[in-house]
């Protein structure tokens, strides 16, 4: 027989000869995190944050400031490998405008953010349009802006930012009624128009780690639908996204290929959608309500999901080929949350550092929060009776393996089992032999992750 169970819930199977018990734990929720808010001032359900992980793990988070619009500054907050957020510091300031910023991490290790503003009040500004600074530490910004097409100045422009292998930017922007494209930050380059019919907005952009190719993603302002479109190297068709009707899609570039984007259907569902392929549904708890999802990019090949409402924010992560879900994780929105916009997100190193967009009073309470959340293990036990040749039982075989997403884990540590912890091998799998008729209290942990617990009756 087999049964799955959450985490600290106990199954007990029948003993019988040769008989199969299986116990499945794992947790729903991590432990009890706090939200700290980082902005002051939400951007509806558009990106409110520019995302850069340096090379040292440390995340930069970009955004606009230093209060409520409008905005004159662009401010980077540093939040460490373990969650703790670090005092904002200037990239710009003192600006007759600025807009929400992008930024991408070069693969050199260099950090570029693009931001959309004037320096000045004055037609001949030569910072009016889109600009490159490039850090982190002192930020160099480049002499002239960039992105002027014809007589349009995108100096109030939705942009979003990427990198190509080179080290090359690849920027996607809506300024006025136009789906302007860029490769590259020269101000002599004319960007191309790539508005489709109906218009286009709050765009996105990532680049292919397999193919090298940039894709957009937006909302067809006409329609609500969202799609997806190659850009670079050449411009493709539209792909639309079965059903997806969001106030401005997620985007992310899965780190052994592939570009996804994630988005509630029906307020009750949400969908994983690889360009190019086909939908997945993602697991959600019964019951839930979905206003808005995100995914965002982890190690190994691996995608953070994440959806809720202005109560719950849920969270899960997916196996290394995509293949498979870990359990649903659980917190508490923002506190005094009254509207929900969107959900951000960056998790290459691991962790997710996560990011609601929210109004809580209509003031200075309003913006983005941040949490750091912790991926969960999941852990299987069975038991097969031993019996002498005479036919009595003399012992209890027990096997258990721990996973993160139906991928083995190795290193695991197993506390409950008789003899003492012991460790995973490669497999994710310790066998044990034990007496009949204890029940072992199993908790299976390893740094970074959160623990899964069960019981198993013998």
């Amino acid at each position: 027989m087999r049964f799955q169970v959450r985490a600290a819930t106990i199954l007990a199977a029948a003993a019988a000869v040769a008989a199969l018990a299986v116990l499945a734990a794992s947790a729903t929720a991590g432990p009890s995190g706090r939200w700290t808010q980082i902005t002051h001032a939400h951007n509806g359900a558009k990106s409110n944050l520019g995302l850069a992980r340096a090379k040292n793990g440390t995340l930069h988070v970009f955004w606009a400031g230093p209060v409520r619009g409008p905005f004159s500054a662009i401010s980077d907050t540093p939040i460490s490998p373990a969650g703790g957020v670090g005092k904002p510091q200037a990239v710009v300031a003192g600006w007759n405008s600025v807009q929400p910023p992008a930024a991408v991490a070069a693969p050199d290790g260099s950090i570029h953010v693009v931001i959309s503003g004037q320096k000045v009040n004055s037609n001949t500004d030569p910072y009016a349009g889109l600009n490159e600074a490039v850090g982190p530490g002192t930020w160099r910004l480049g002499a002239r802006a960039f992105g002027k097409y014809q007589i349009t100045v995108p100096s109030n422009a939705d942009v979003a930012t990427a990198a190509l292998e080179s080290g090359q930017l690849v920027s996607v922007w809506r300024s006025a009624v136009t789906l302007l494209f860029q490769t590259g930050v020269d101000p002599s380059t004319q960007p191309q128009d790539i508005t489709p019919q109906g218009l286009a907005e709050s765009p996105v952009i990532a680049v292919d780690q397999g193919s090298g190719e940039a894709i957009i993603a937006f909302r067809n302002a006409s329609s609500g639908a969202d799609f997806f479109r190659r850009v670079a190297p050449s411009v493709g068709a539209l792909q639309a996204m079965p059903q997806a009707k969001t106030g401005a899609p997620s985007i992310a570039a899965r780190s052994s290929g592939g570009v996804y984007s994630a988005y509630a259907l029906d307020g009750t569902n949400v969908r994983l959608l690889r360009f190019g392929g086909q939908a997945k549904s993602v697991p959600v708890p019964k019951g839930a309500r979905v206003l808005t999802a995100g995914v965002a990019a982890g190690p190994d090949g691996r995608l953070w999901v994440f959806y809720g409402n202005e109560q719950t924010t849920y969270v899960t992560r997916t196996s290394k080929a995509v293949a498979g879900f870990e359990p649903v994780q659980t917190l508490k929105s923002p506190p005094g949350t009254v509207q929900y916009f969107r959900l951000e997100g960056e998790g290459s190193a691991g962790p997710l550092d996560l990011f609601a967009d929210v109004t809580v009073d209509g003031k200075t309470k309003d913006g983005s929060y941040h949490q750091q959340v912790h991926p969960v293990l999941s852990l299987r036990a069975s038991k097969k009776l031993v019996k002498s040749k005479q036919g009595e039982v003399t012992g209890v075989r027990v096997t258990v393996r721990v996973t993160d997403a139906g991928d083995a884990v190795q290193g695991a540590r197993v506390t409950g089992l008789p003899g003492g912890p012991k460790t995973t091998n490669a497999g994710g799998s310790i066998v044990v032999t034990a007496r009949p008729g204890k029940s072992l209290a199993l908790t299976a942990t390893k740094a970074g992750y959160v623990a899964a617990k069960g019981r198993l009756s013998l």
